[in-house]
């Protein structure tokens, strides 16, 4: 299977668990409390990056230049789950502290994904 493929199926898949996880009601589990750092933001922060890369490079595949339409997406994805903890009634809610960490991601993400492309753009 090419490349491409696999990588188009392995993002769609990634993309959708992180909708599903991101608006179903999670247990209240006793997560340690840090003063310096918080677990959950970084944990925004991996999921967004790896998003973006994978949607990125994806795009880059498909074009050979960055889709920003992908990039879009991402960022969107990243506010409407936000907005739909806020909304639904799943026992979650809306903290703006998690869409600047899913920002954040989403921003290293590009310039990880920004030197591949570079790096690539001649293939």
């Amino acid at each position: 299977m090419e490349l491409k493929t696999v990588l188009k199926k392995v993002t769609f898949l990634y993309t959708v668990l992180i909708i599903i996880i991101s608006t179903i009601p999670i247990p209240q589990l006793p997560f340690p409390k840090f003063e310096l750092f918080q677990f959950d933001k970084f944990l925004h922060l991996i999921v967004y990056l790896i998003m973006s890369v994978m949607w990125l490079i994806l795009g880059f595949l498909e074009i050979k230049k960055i889709k920003w339409s992908y990039l879009a997406l991402v960022f969107f994805i990243g506010l409407i789950t936000e907005i739909c903890q806020g909304i639904l009634p799943i026992g979650r809610y809306f903290e703006i502290a998690d869409i600047i960490a899913n920002s954040l991601g989403i921003l290293i993400g590009f310039s990880i994904s920004s030197l591949y492309i570079l790096k690539n753009k001649q293939l």
